[in-house]
């Protein structure tokens, strides 16, 4: 890393006033899910900039790694809020549906956690990776939605329920049916296209909705909109273009090794295919992320909490 860079980022941490009036800001909006209300309308989402391949994390990869592309950067959902602002080198193993010998090494970030999230268990945050307990994404999420119930606000996006529901991969509960999935040559990559532009009904003038779009291609593209049955992986320092990006760091980061393709990856998750026990799931539900509140995490001066976006996807009090 450069000196000027360096020198960069640490003014980002130490020195920015705006990180901490932006999660102030933040803590007063609710989640534009069922658990969150609000009479002034002003909700608070998920940032869709924050999403596997999105351009915002395709460029922070290359800013931290640029003699190097080893690593694709995502954040996920964990088991507990505990873990928000940390980071872990994954290896993904065992694909669900489709294997290529080539998958990259990732460095995920937790920015969420859920219920339904088992321990060790990274839910990947990609264009329509598939709904969960919430749901807040689709235009009618206030009739259509999952167990959580209704959405307190309106939806991010202008498509529909089944528009966020691929009928290829079909579940009995739709909320877990994987979203939009472009696996074994199931359909075209111009239907896989038409798929990703539904969830907007073709507008990509947001910010919100040219990150889900991009990423709901590309994830797709590169295999990764399925689970992975086990994982290796190990606590890791987060890279700094990534924390710009998600705008938290904890404060115990210094205390583990920067991503590295040669560390040992020592902490294993092994799943169990037959009993639909998964290491790596997918999922967006735009809600706001549960590490979207202050107060998670000892963290860095300025950095207390996960960016909160609005509709567009304009992260809240920047």
């Amino acid at each position: 890393m450069s000196i000027l860079l360096l020198l960069f980022n640490i003014l980002v941490y130490f020195v920015d006033p705006v990180s901490s009036d932006r999660c102030g800001v933040a803590d007063t909006m609710p989640s534009a899910c069922a658990n969150g209300w609000s009479s002034s309308q002003n909700y608070g989402y998920i940032c869709p900039q924050m999403a596997m391949y999105s351009d915002s994390m395709e460029a922070a990869a290359r800013m931290d790694f640029p003699e190097t592309t080893t690593f694709v950067y995502a954040t996920a959902g964990g088991e507990k809020d505990e873990e928000c602002g940390k980071c872990y080198q994954v290896q993904v193993l065992d694909a669900e549906e489709q294997w290529k010998p080539n998958f990259p090494l990732l460095v995920v970030q937790i920015i969420n956690s859920g219920f339904d999230v088992l321990p060790h268990q990274l839910d990947l945050f990609m264009g329509a990776g598939g709904f969960g307990y919430f749901t807040a994404c689709n235009s009618d999420c206030r009739s259509r939605a999952c167990e959580g119930g209704t959405c307190g606000g309106p939806g991010m996006f202008s498509g529909t329920f089944d528009d966020w529901n691929d009928p290829q991969y079909a579940d009995p509960n739709p909320c877990y049916s994987g979203g939009i999935k472009w696996l074994n040559g199931t359909t075209t990559e111009e239907n896989l296209y038409q798929s990703c532009l539904k969830l907007n009904r073709g507008n990509l003038s947001t910010i919100a909705a040219k990150a889900t779009y991009d990423s709901c291609v590309r994830s797709n593209l590169q295999l990764f909109h399925q689970n992975f049955v086990s994982t290796n992986s190990k606590r890791v320092r987060c890279p700094p273009a990534l924390v710009d990006v998600t705008m938290m760091q904890r404060a115990d980061d210094a205390n583990y090794p920067h991503p590295d393709p040669s560390l040992q990856l020592d902490l294993v998750c092994r799943g169990d295919r037959s009993r639909g026990r998964y290491c790596v799931t997918t999922m967006q539900d735009c809600c706001k992320p549960s590490c979207a509140w202050s107060g998670k995490a000892e963290t860095v001066l300025g950095m207390d909490c996960v960016a909160t976006c609005d509709r567009d996807g304009n992260v809240v009090g920047k």
